[in-house]
């Protein structure tokens, strides 16, 4: 067995290196010594412009131009004549001015490292040196039952060589979820706070998780069974028993039936609904509701607008225009109604070609996004951004799998066609220098993100093949992103969260819940209904949002329904549909909701305070902001729009005030038009005497519906 020293010695003695010859390696030695001290981190050389006329390639994904920066002889950076002199030694030892700080000490493991290697003549060995095929981490799972506790974390690198190496103090340690751990530059986890992390290990260019769990141990702790309707309860309690917490109830049907309303078609239910719905006494009745939901126009509607606005198709003249994107929102809300498989959706979507005016879909991949980063990050939860630039600090994904998605879409036209008379047809097709005739055998190799090739001729469309694979040999991670989605979606909070992030470094908080939902989503031939069928139909799904003493203070692991403020679209179609008066918007028919609403330039203050994007220039569901704002509240306290939908003529207000004779009556009907529930006994006596106080019963009601719509049973879906 070869003993691998860790590069520690006595400053006048050989340091002994990662290389059994013993030659310092630049690669293997040299590298990890600036990544762990931070010389190549984003806030420091690995800055796009560099600091202090020095630059190196960020966390040294770069390995030729790090080295060509760092001998450059008008740099000072490495002396070959006189070592100690170099600058790479000086500044960072603080003997000379260093904006960065002292880095490590004269003497230290790194010091002798850059020493000796400059002793040796400060030579490259990069694409020759021994590569590196992995790292280790020991423990890669956690868990902690005390707080605080204290794990200690060894990193053990593998060469492709055979040897091993121990790197835990060259290693590089980040934290997923803060506060949770704190882990040190040595690998030392100490817990803080009950919760789940994950600590990112990085050397070199590998990457390795260790996951950790922190909960505190209850003696008296007992799992009281609930029911389970699914494969999903059933996932979810297992994760719940582990971490000793027990799931809310479940919500009342008045509960139930705006939460599923609002989740599936966008808007709440009416009043009368409510009130048959209560009435139903049979057990079977929730889930039938949810197929009735499904059934509606409306789910395509509100399905669509999703898509519609990640797509980043708009009305500018660089894309869709107000045809086109009318026509891509219809197209989309009839074949998610006629529940068009997601794999021809996707199909259509990536892939489609001819001509807008008959095939619509094209228009989803023409407009100022980039296809190359779009695409991963709506249908397989990866954003490869990053990797345009460097390799991705916080996942596997490098610039050559960039590069290689690239060319899926390359070879790809598209032009204003001439079935339009206003220039609003769109083309797309492969551009005509790929198909001509000396051509006609030639072929291509492609390289999809898992590292598989495929061969294709050159005159083919390359999206067909991309496809292909999404759905043949990388169905796992497309699979995996769309039931994350709409889980997100309907729940608050996606399994993996962000719902499209599901990089290395941001794992699952229930991995066997969520391969259990992508294994289901395929065994059904990739059906969108059946997904959220499946979902709403849950305990899980329909646990009550008031939490209990055990998990008052979980938030990650469903084991209660999150408090989830009102879409821009849900809220503008609610407040419409409880005041009878619909939002005006600038381009459309009368009595237009808002999701119907396809294009960016709505024309609405209440669904751009309210978290309607502007533009639409991401992808990210990030686009989006939960938070509640002051403008928001000011809105809706003392705002006209409001004032003047509650008192118009003809308005809800008016017309229950003249069908109500008697005060509890009217009361009742309001309750029911803006919460959708009828009034609490004490609610009901409340109202009836304010109504009775009040200068006019119709004034009355007009400040009682004010202060129902502005109250947070109605701002927030619960």
């Amino acid at each position: 067995m070869i003993r691998v020293a860790c590069l520690v010695c006595v400053l006048a003695g050989p340091v002994v290196a990662a290389d059994p010859a013993g030659s310092v390696s630049f690669t293997n030695d040299v590298m990890p010594v600036l990544g762990k001290a931070g010389c190549n981190s984003g806030s420091c050389h690995g800055h796009n412009s560099g600091k202090a006329g020095f630059k190196l390639s960020l966390r040294g994904y770069d390995l030729r131009a790090d080295f060509t920066a760092l001998v450059d002889p008008d740099s000072g950076r490495v002396e070959r004549e006189d070592p100690a002199d170099s600058l790479i030694l000086q500044m960072p030892t603080a003997q000379l001015e260093h904006g960065g700080g002292k880095r490590f000490e004269v003497g230290s493991e790194s010091y002798r490292v850059l020493l000796e290697w400059i002793r040796q003549g400060a030579k490259s060995d990069v694409g020759t040196a021994t590569k590196l095929e992995r790292i280790d981490v020991h423990p890669a799972v956690f868990e902690h039952v005390r707080i605080p506790q204290v794990e200690t974390l060894k990193v053990t690198a593998h060469f492709e060589d055979g040897r091993q190496r121990d790197v835990t103090r060259l290693a590089i340690y980040e934290v997923s979820t803060e506060g949770v751990v704190d882990v040190d530059r040595t690998g030392r986890v100490v817990s803080r706070r009950t919760g789940e992390t994950a600590v990112l290990v990085r050397f070199l260019n590998k990457k390795t998780l260790s996951k950790g769990l922190v909960v505190l141990r209850q003696k008296r702790f007992a799992w009281a069974a609930a029911p389970q309707r699914n494969f999903i309860d059933r996932h979810v309690d297992d994760k719940l028993k582990k971490i000793q917490v027990l799931p809310s109830s479940v919500c009342t049907d008045a509960e139930f039936l705006r939460r599923a309303s609002l989740d599936i078609c966008g808007v709440p239910p009416d009043p009368d609904e409510v009130t048959a719905f209560l009435k139903e006494t049979s057990a079977d009745r929730r889930a039938r509701k949810i197929d009735e939901l499904l059934s509606r126009e409306d789910f395509g509607d509100v399905w669509a607008m999703r898509w519609l606005e990640l797509s980043g198709t708009n009305e500018s003249g660089d894309s869709a225009r107000f045809k086109g994107i009318w026509t891509l929102s219809l197209w989309l809300r009839r074949e998610i109604n006629n529940n068009l498989p997601y794999d021809r959706l996707v199909r259509e979507l990536v892939a489609g070609k001819g001509s807008s005016i008959h095939n619509p879909a094209i228009t989803f991949t023409v407009n100022q996004l980039k296809r190359v980063e779009t695409v991963p990050q709506l249908f397989l939860g990866i954003r490869l951004q990053c990797a345009e630039c460097h390799d991705h600090p916080f996942d596997v994904w490098t610039q050559a799998n960039y590069r290689s998605m690239t060319e899926f879409f390359g070879r790809l036209g598209s032009k204003e066609g001439p079935i339009d008379p206003y220039g609003r047809e769109i083309r797309r097709f492969v551009k005509p220098e790929s198909r001509v005739p000396w051509k006609a055998k030639d072929r291509v190799e492609l390289v999809h993100l898992d590292g598989s090739r495929v061969s294709v001729p050159v005159a083919s469309d390359r999206r067909d093949a991309l496809v292909d694979w999404m759905f043949g040999p990388g169905r796992r991670l497309t699979a995996r992103a769309i039931v994350n989605r709409v889980w997100g979606w309907m729940l608050g909070r996606g399994i993996v969260h962000p719902v499209d992030d599901m990089r290395f470094s941001n794992p699952p908080v229930n991995e066997r819940l969520l391969a259990a939902l992508a294994d289901d989503l395929v065994a059904h031939r990739w059906d969108l209904k059946h997904l959220v069928r499946t979902i709403a139909r849950s305990r899980t799904y329909q646990q009550s949002s008031i939490p209990n003493e055990s998990n008052r203070n979980e938030h990650d692991n469903f084991s209660h329904a999150a408090l989830r403020r009102l879409s821009a679209e849900q809220l503008a179609d609610s407040v419409s549909r409880a005041t009878g008066i619909d939002e005006p918007y600038r381009v459309g028919p009368p009595g237009l909701r808002a999701v119907h609403v396809p294009y960016v330039a709505a024309g609405s203050k209440l669904l751009r305070l309210f978290g309607r994007p502007t533009e639409r220039a991401s992808a990210c569901e990030c686009v989006r902001s939960p938070d509640t704002t002051l403008p928001q509240v000011m809105h809706l306290l003392n705002g006209e729009e409001l004032w003047k939908k509650i008192r118009a003529a003809g308005g809800t207000v008016e017309r229950l005030s003249g069908k109500h004779a008697e005060a509890g009556g009217l009361v009742t009907a309001l309750y029911l038009t803006v919460l959708s529930r009828p009034p609490s006994r004490e609610e009901s006596e409340t109202g009836t005497r304010y109504l009775a106080a009040s200068r006019t019963r119709r004034e009355g009601a007009e400040d009682l519906a004010w202060a129902l719509l502005n109250s947070p049973e109605f701002l927030f879906n619960h």
